[in-house]
């Protein structure tokens, strides 16, 4: 049996069939985390995105529980699998379909058995990664009427966006919330390593140089050209998403690339805190939507990319 706090929380391999049929069908809420084996710089453990979604799962279900007692929670093992990890030595990246095909494949197994919820915890921003999990949560809602939700493809765009409201909540500033400057082992993940499992977080983590995003070049240009183009023409959305896709091809192609972007200095316990917190209610809102709908209507995310997610299926 697992734990969340307090909060007791069944280990779905842990349980014997009679345990399984027991289970309520529609109080029955199945978590699990998934993120890729990546490098997070030299401070951070190629395990970090799961550390952290570990983290996210048990306070899902603490806050879930304060509202919802009668619910029951049912974790899976986490899945150390994800697209679009850093392309360095030491990261394990999956590509995308397989990604996709796995989840749709669990999500199919429970629904069949007639459950109904799926919560994913994730850290991982890869565009990929997000798209594959939100065509399986589509697939699994237009098959099943089975509900596969994933709160980072939302706080992944208020992050990179600076959405004011999740500014606010977060009481961050640019540039150490997890945005393109930040985007990888920098102040944000650092952070939240710090409030997760400080433990795994390299003593001299403090001495760690900056990391800035290299200028726009070649590919990279033509992309965030190709942004600011579709904004132009009224399709913000998309335009925003390339741009951000531009700074990202970037610093991937750029042959004096650190495997981490951001300060890692500049790090704090209080600020993983705080961004915990925010990804906590955020996630808490979108499941309600779920519960009061009753399966009558679906609980969509538009992750970054979502306008080109036929990239998905491109080879890593």
């Amino acid at each position: 049996m697992g734990h969340a706090g307090d909060i007791d929380v069944l280990e779905y391999v842990e349980l014997r069939l009679p345990q399984i049929a027991e289970l309520d069908r529609d109080k029955t809420v199945f978590l699990i985390s998934v993120s890729p084996i990546e490098v997070h710089g030299p401070h951070l453990p190629v395990g970090t995105d799961v550390f952290i979604a570990e983290e996210l799962l048990s306070r899902y279900v603490l806050k879930l529980r304060e509202n919802h007692p009668e619910l029951a929670f049912v974790k899976l093992p986490p899945l150390y699998a994800g697209s679009d990890a850093l392309p360095v030595p030491g990261s394990l990246s999956v590509p995308a379909p397989h990604l996709e095909g796995i989840l749709t494949a669990y999500g199919q197994g429970l629904a069949k058995q007639g459950f109904r919820y799926l919560l994913v915890a994730d850290n991982h921003g890869g565009p990929r990664h997000q798209m594959a999990i939100e065509a399986s949560a589509r697939r699994l809602w237009r098959n099943h009427n089975f509900y596969l939700i994933d709160p980072f493809g939302l706080d992944f765009r208020y992050m990179v966006q600076h959405d004011p409201d999740f500014m606010q909540r977060t009481g961050l500033q640019p540039g150490e919330c997890g945005d393109d400057p930040d985007s990888h082992a920098g102040t944000n993940e650092t952070s939240l390593m710090l409030a997760c499992c400080p433990d795994k977080v390299a003593e001299d983590f403090r001495k760690v140089e900056s990391s800035r995003p290299p200028m726009l070049h070649g590919g990279s240009a033509f992309v965030a050209g190709l942004g600011r183009f579709i904004s132009f023409l009224g399709g913000r959305k998309l335009g925003q998403d390339l741009e951000h896709l531009a700074n990202t091809l970037a610093w991937v192609s750029d042959p004096n690339m650190k495997p981490y972007m951001g300060n890692p200095g500049k790090a704090k316990q209080e600020s993983g805190e705080a961004m915990l917190a925010a990804r906590v209610d955020i996630a808490v809102e979108l499941f309600e939507k779920a519960l009061a709908s009753g399966g009558k209507e679906p609980v969509h995310i538009e992750p970054m990319l979502w306008g080109v997610r036929f990239l998905r299926k491109l080879p890593e």
